[in-house]
């Protein structure tokens, strides 16, 4: 069962509509997008397109992206546990952190739900070995997340601000949902 606000974001989510969520720590504003993301992902997949990066969630510190991260292989292996199948959402992290090898595998295989931080995001954009996260002949990407939006304040509130605007741009998709 979901919450009110968690029930309003994905309702807005399945109107194609952008939203913002702000609630308390602890509330499940991650269910919030990945409820729409997710659900996205699979009904892709049943319809036979071509697996690619849809969603890249932006943290603003590789800690909360590897805690996310952690919580995501959590629900993986619950998935497995309860099915007997792989999860069939892919997801994986993209920041300063993972070796050379680690990324390019990434970047041959990119995953459904890319988790990175805003620098990295940045890079995204100039990298050639990286546009198929983001490059409109390449991607597939329908959801750029935020999250914890309210720290990103003055010179870097400006810098994600023009991100955004970069990002929505070099994927092609007017609907881009954020």
């Amino acid at each position: 069962r979901l919450h009110r606000h968690q029930e309003r974001a994905v309702a807005k989510a399945r109107n194609r509509e952008s939203f913002v969520v702000t609630t308390g720590t602890g509330s499940g504003k991650s269910l919030c997008f990945f409820v729409p993301i997710v659900d996205a992902i699979v009904r892709a997949k049943q319809a036979g397109e071509a697996p690619r990066t849809k969603a890249i969630i932006i943290y603003p510190m590789n800690a909360l992206v590897n805690s996310q991260y952690q919580a995501l292989r959590e629900y993986a292996e619950a998935y497995k546990d309860r099915t007997r199948r792989e999860c069939p959402v892919r997801f994986e992290k993209y920041t300063g952190q993972e070796t050379i090898d680690k990324k390019l595998e990434i970047q041959k295989n990119p995953p459904h739900i890319l988790l990175t931080n805003y620098v990295m995001a940045e890079l995204m954009l100039d990298r050639p070995a990286e546009h198929n996260f983001v490059d409109r002949a390449t991607s597939g990407l329908e959801f750029l997340v935020i999250d914890e939006l309210h720290t990103y304040r003055g010179r870097q509130g400006a810098d994600v601000g023009l991100l955004i605007r970069r990002l929505r741009e070099k994927c092609g998709n007017p609907g881009l949902l954020c």
